[in-house]
């Protein structure tokens, strides 16, 4: 009885609360996750870095609640008012009625990895060149299960913070600038949003790029142009299929960069 009277709550309020506390917790598994590879990374850099007051998961989940609540709370907002989401998560969690369709698995995995082949192509051909010196680029050093684990950062926590709350947050807005009841239904409003999301997407891998080379032009240009270029893909997938999409194709494709192209 309390459990269905907490549904019913739920759903008069208009907010999901079950799948924020989800996403929540799934974004902080993410956070975990990352760390040792992250760490790896950072060792490699010729920087000198500043001794930490707190051990790192310590400090990883202090920001990661921080965050995440913030980006997932506003996420969600934004998503429902547009009529974006995570459909399968949102259904699985309030037992309703939503089919998983094998195609819509198959598409978002292929396409994650379709990308992820591409972007590796590029990263060997002379548009990488500048990031030849990266140690992230020789990363077929560091153990396998380090690679694999940094795959889930990608798929469930970046997902979250530029499709989820970035991409829903601008179509949003432009949608508010152009009086618009209805902007994710406009195919030039999301273009226009996921090409923005996109390119913050890749401005934001800049900093870890920062410890480890200087940045100069060339790198820049390929650090963000790379990035934006993924996320184009994941942002369509979001804005076409729901949250869960965006998430595979990128989990793919970071399989893809990182546990099976460093192997050749």
């Amino acid at each position: 009885m309390a459990q269905a009277e907490t549904l019913l709550e739920e759903k008069k309020n208009g907010y999901p609360w079950r799948l924020f506390f989800f996403l929540l917790f799934c974004s902080l598994l993410g956070v975990l996750a990352v760390l040792p590879y992250l760490s790896a990374v950072l060792a490699s850099s010729t920087l000198t870095l500043k001794p930490l007051p707190l051990p790192l998961p310590i400090l990883a989940l202090i920001q990661g609640v921080t965050n995440f609540s913030i980006a997932i709370g506003l996420g969600l907002w934004f998503a429902r008012k547009l009529g974006l989401g995570a459909p399968i998560l949102e259904a699985w969690l309030y037992r309703k009625s939503y089919p998983i369709s094998p195609r819509l698995v198959a598409i978002s995995c292929l396409t994650g990895v379709g990308l992820g082949v591409m972007t590796l192509l590029l990263l060997r051909s002379p548009i990488g060149a500048p990031l030849a010196s990266l140690p992230v680029a020789t990363e077929g050093v560091m153990p396998l299960w380090k690679r694999f684990l940094a795959c889930f950062y990608g798929g469930l926590c970046e997902e979250m913070l530029m499709r989820l709350f970035f991409l829903s947050f601008l179509l949003w807005l432009f949608g508010k600038c152009a009086r618009m009841s209805h902007p994710a239904r406009s195919r030039i409003i999301f273009w226009i949003a996921n090409l923005v999301a996109a390119l913050a997407f890749g401005a934001g891998h800049l900093p870890l790029a920062a410890h480890l080379v200087p940045l100069t032009f060339p790198v820049v240009t390929a650090v963000i142009s790379l990035n934006a270029f993924v996320a184009l893909g994941f942002g369509y997938l979001y804005w076409a299929r729901g949250l869960e999409a965006a998430m595979l194709a990128h989990f793919a494709a970071d399989l893809v960069l990182h546990v099976v192209g460093p192997l050749f």
